[in-house]
């Protein structure tokens, strides 16, 4: 802000009866409990009277103190009459004269608790009644909070800042977010993210009340992530009427889950494949269990495409001559050098002999950014690696129709022991047609990774690097033949992870088999393919369907 007060003498002598405490200075800062300090400026003023003056402004012929109250009050306390005073010269009449604003700024040097903190920032961005008038000088008060808050307080957390104390306002703050942000407890950015939550139509502060998973979340026992699956598992349970059952099948008529390795276990000989999905471990990135002979750790990438393809052929061998395969594989970077991975697996997969269709870009805007010493582009992409059985794979093209569709609420299943019934609103079905109509069969599809991605429950195991059931639901809706009423096509993953790919399969109609190597994953999987068989709506895929224009190509 500029600058508005002059001093008007170096320092004068006051009649100690005309010094007022204003009523702003006791509501921006706690004067209780300061008796020591009272007590120690009182025996310094006794003996080597005042040192230090205070600060006033004069209205109206009285002399408002902004800086110097302990040492008022240990005045008069000594019982002295007069007190040395340093007087601005500030014209108090002017239209946007503010005695709050003087005072907050005479107090910069000052130790303040977090109350007080908070209580200068409201004052000083007027935001006592919900910052009704524009301030004609808001970018200013932008920078001063900014500079005087100091660490972590740049001008956009400032204005985040802004927006929060707004919003509980109206809205109120029963998690105390925005003192705790002034004491330092918990981050401008997590205080956002939770009142963004509140905000949400599926979550409320009686739920919080119910629920307290964001409570959990400030006090740190999970990530922003974890939130979210949190979130959707209690409306689920809360509206649905849903009761969890811990015991899930591992095996149905529509699915099975294989526990152990794809290296070491025998699939049936009579087990026909119409597709083979995955997104097997990536070279050397993660590690995804503790089995000391995991995948993806190979002395070099040869060495892990052979181990791969050696694993694939098992499942390849069991595709119809009409069957697909896709394999989604990430690129791995050493000391800056591109490992090659993929070329490395492809190579191999031809080498054996492999139908080798084509490399379709998935375009991922979320990734995660890598660090500026690395001097290459921004990684945005992955690839899906098509191979078919031979030449006369199956491929039914299709383009989306745009027109709206009324996806109205549907009926569910009945839980067991609910008397109940389900109603929901499809959201996959929902996703899958926006993203069908979206790409459109381009060889470069765009498919986040947190649309529509498997949720955990609370205590499932934590699995890393989950991906969209979009993703297989493109391939799946063009590469697998349509379910009939005398054959339900048969779609496989060998590296099953907590089975996107046969939650997938399962809600487009399909069955499902899975190989996975660590038993946590299979726990999640038995109870992720459960209740995606329930919520299959054979309705929403015919509503689809009836959106396609079909061009069956050989």
């Amino acid at each position: 802000m500029e600058s508005k007060a002059q001093l008007l003498d170096s320092v004068r002598r006051l009649n100690i009866s005309q010094v007022v405490i204003p009523q702003e200075m006791k509501n921006l800062y706690d004067y209780t409990n300061r008796s020591l300090e009272v007590d120690t400026l009182q025996s310094s003023i006794e003996e080597f009277s005042q040192i230090e003056p205070i600060t006033v402004v004069e209205i109206d012929q009285q002399f408002y103190v902004i800086n110097g109250v302990l040492r008022l009050t240990a005045l008069l306390r000594s019982g002295k009459n007069e007190i040395n005073a340093i007087v601005l010269n500030i014209d108090t009449t002017a239209e946007d004269f503010s005695l709050c604003d003087l005072i907050v700024h005479s107090q910069i040097k000052k130790e303040k608790t977090a109350k007080e903190k908070m209580k200068e920032f409201i004052s000083i961005m007027r935001l006592e009644n919900g910052d009704e008038n524009p301030l004609r000088d808001r970018n200013k008060r932008y920078d001063f909070l900014s500079t005087s808050l100091g660490k972590g307080w740049s001008r956009s957390n400032v204005i985040m800042m802004v927006n929060i104390i707004l919003w509980t306002k109206k809205n109120g703050d029963p998690l105390n977010i925005v003192e705790r942000v002034f004491s330092g407890e918990i981050l401008i950015s997590q205080a956002f993210y939770v009142i963004e939550t509140l905000a949400r139509e599926d979550y409320s502060y009686k739920k919080e009340e119910e629920s307290n998973i964001l409570s959990k979340f400030l006090a740190g026992h999970f990530k922003k992530d974890k939130v979210e699956s949190l979130i959707d598992t209690f409306n689920y349970k809360r509206k649905e009427g849903y009761t969890e059952i811990d015991v899930y099948p591992i095996k149905t008529e529509n699915y099975e889950i294989i526990q152990g390795s794809i290296e070491e276990i025998e699939l049936p000989e009579d087990m026909q494949l119409d597709v083979i999905f995955s997104s097997p471990i990536y070279y050397k990135l993660r590690r995804y269990g503790d089995d000391p002979n995991e995948m993806g750790w190979e002395a070099t990438p040869k060495l892990y495409a052979k181990r791969l393809v050696d694993s694939l052929m098992k499942p390849y061998r069991r595709l119809k001559d009409t069957g697909n395969m896709f394999i989604n594989l990430g690129e791995t970077y050493d000391k800056g050098q591109c490992l090659a991975v993929i070329e490395h697996v492809v190579l191999e997969m031809v080498s054996r002999g492999m139908f080798y269709v084509d490399r379709i870009i998935w375009k991922k805007d979320s990734n995660k950014p890598i660090s500026n010493q690395n001097h290459r582009f921004q990684p945005s992409y992955e690839v899906v690696l098509h191979f078919a059985k031979s030449k006369d794979f199956y491929f039914n093209r299709f383009k989306i129709k745009k027109d709206n569709i009324d996806y109205s609420v549907l009926k569910g299943c009945k839980d067991y022991g609910w008397e109940g019934v389900n109603y929901y609103v499809p959201n996959f079905y929902k996703q899958l047609r926006t993203i069908m109509s979206e790409n459109e069969l381009h060889d470069i599809v765009t498919v986040q990774t947190n649309t529509s991605r498997i949720k955990h429950v609370e205590g499932e195991e934590w699995h890393p690097a989950t991906f969209s059931q979009m993703l297989p639901a493109i391939f799946l809706s063009t590469f697998c033949p349509k379910p009939t009423q005398d054959y339900t096509p048969l779609v496989f993953d060998p590296f099953n992870g907590i089975a996107s790919t046969g939650s997938t399969a399962l809600m487009l109609g399909y069955r499902y088999c899975g190989v996975e190597l660590y038993p946590n994953n299979v726990d999640t999987s038995k109870r992720v393919l459960a209740e995606s068989l329930k919520e299959y709506n054979s309705d929403a895929i015919h509503q689809i369907e009836s959106q396609k224009v079909y061009e069956l190509v050989a």
